[in-house]
């Protein structure tokens, strides 16, 4: 499927959130890779779709701040507790 196909069908579709997901299972690429076609072609993303990519970077925002966290202590405690 090329890019000029998802486009056309996702344009055409009446719920372009759920069309999102229904072009990654047909193309066999991931929601992100629709998206950043969609997005490199100048199609209008659903707010429901940007929110939701938002919150998921709030989640792993969160998840790597831990990850952060929990790397500085071992390099601290390998370390001998020095800085």
């Amino acid at each position: 499927m090329t890019e000029r196909e998802i486009c056309i069908m996702y344009r055409e579709a009446k719920n372009q959130n759920t069309q999102i997901q229904i072009l990654a299972d047909l193309s066999s690429m991931s929601r992100i890779e629709i998206i950043k076609i969609l997005v490199r072609n100048g199609e209008k993303l659903p707010s429901r779709a940007i929110n939701q990519l938002y919150k998921r970077l709030d989640t792993l925002e969160a998840q790597i701040s831990e990850r952060e966290k929990e790397y500085r202590e071992i390099v601290q405690a390998l370390n001998g507790g020095k800085k």
